[in-house]
């Protein structure tokens, strides 16, 4: 997930506001090599939300991605047993978790980090963002880049570069999950994950570890998938479904998000109008979650879309052909939302 800065002086007094420079995240290859103080101040503030991200993750594996449950056992009986109990037993599956969620959401961000690099466009490195009282442990990365710089077709690329740098890591990881991944131990049965379709078609078709008598073989389920409870989740399985899940948010043809650069590269300015109906769209989703599910999913992206603007800012050319095989590309990767959200994301239970 990239926030791009139409509003650049904006974004630069956000940034003095908290006494940092932004010009020690965006790197210039115009411009001489900055001072040391600055090279490590631009590597400093990502790497230290990256191991905190690492942390978080891990946490949330180790506790069966109910975090808040183990919290709250602990605080009502007056006692860290259960905490340091799941601990003892899940540090390894917290890890599995927390390296291959990074492995994916690593790809995506460094998919546009390096879109930008090829070019010439000022952008950040990667910045994590920890979260690790939610299910998942993060909410996700981005990079901070100068749209200004780049014209549509490179917008374009920028944008779709994430999605399928992310996707190449989170598939296999989803296949080996369905394959090889043991759950992590753990009393909680808390919540379940709806499974995208994505995850529902690789259980088809990948050989899938079923215990019978005792025994444990593989072999091909005869159901979908629809939903896993948090006990039976398996960390690889798990790393894949949030990547998915941001992959398929991000793709959401809305704004700055990765499908509006989509969205506007292949219809440049009449993609406000598809902009305005996927918006529209997302209320209906939040207001029918609300009132079937009871749980009113992704209502806070839907409150602060309208901060960044429900529309894609003009690139510096608009005017720069696509060509044929972008137009297919990105055309087929609207589609991913449908196959990378599942309908219900988390139910409660």
């Amino acid at each position: 997930m990239k926030s791009d800065s139409k509003r650049a002086d904006e974004v630069e007094a956000a940034f003095t506001s908290l006494g940092l420079s932004l010009d020690e995240f965006l790197a210039d290859e115009t411009k001489e090599a900055p001072p040391q103080r600055r090279t490590r101040s631009r590597w400093r503030i990502p790497l230290l939300l990256l191991f905190a991200t690492l942390a978080s993750m891990t946490w949330v594996g180790l506790a069966a991605w109910s975090p808040m449950e183990l919290l709250e056992a602990a605080f009502y009986r007056g006692s860290l047993f259960e905490v340091r109990r799941h601990i003892l037993a899940n540090w390894i599956p917290g890890l599995l978790f927390s390296v291959s969620l990074t492995i994916i959401l690593g790809a995506h961000e460094l998919g546009h980090y390096f879109a930008t690099r090829l070019y010439g466009i000022r952008s950040s490195l990667p910045i994590f963002i920890p979260f690790p009282v939610s299910p998942i442990g993060t909410c996700g990365a981005v990079i901070l880049m100068d749209g200004h710089q780049a014209d549509r077709r490179q917008i374009f690329d920028i944008g779709l570069a994430g999605p399928l740098a992310g996707l190449v890591f989170a598939l296999p990881i989803a296949a080996m999950g369905l394959m090889y991944g043991e759950p992590p131990k753990t009393r909680s049965h808390s919540m379940q994950f709806g499974q995208p379709i994505v995850v529902q078609a690789l259980a088809q078709v990948v050989p899938v570890r079923v215990a019978t008598d005792g025994n444990v073989e593989m072999k091909k389920p005869v159901v979908k998938m629809d939903r896993i409870s948090n006990d039976s989740m398996n960390p690889m399985l798990m790393a894949a479904w949030v990547g998915f899940l941001i992959t398929g948010v991000n793709m959401v043809p809305i704004s700055q998000l990765d499908g509006g650069h989509v969205i506007h590269g292949l219809l440049g300015r009449d993609s406000r109008v598809v902009c305005w109906i996927a918006y529209l769209a997302c209320i209906a989703y939040v207001i029918y979650t609300s009132i079937v599910f009871k749980q009113p999913m992704f209502i806070l992206m839907v409150l602060l879309i309208p901060l960044m603007g429900v529309t894609h800012p003009p690139s510096r050319n608009d005017n720069v052909p696509l060509g044929v095989p972008r137009q297919i590309i990105g055309a087929i990767s609207l589609v991913l939302p449908f196959l990378c959200i599942p309908l219900q994301p988390i139910v409660i239970l």
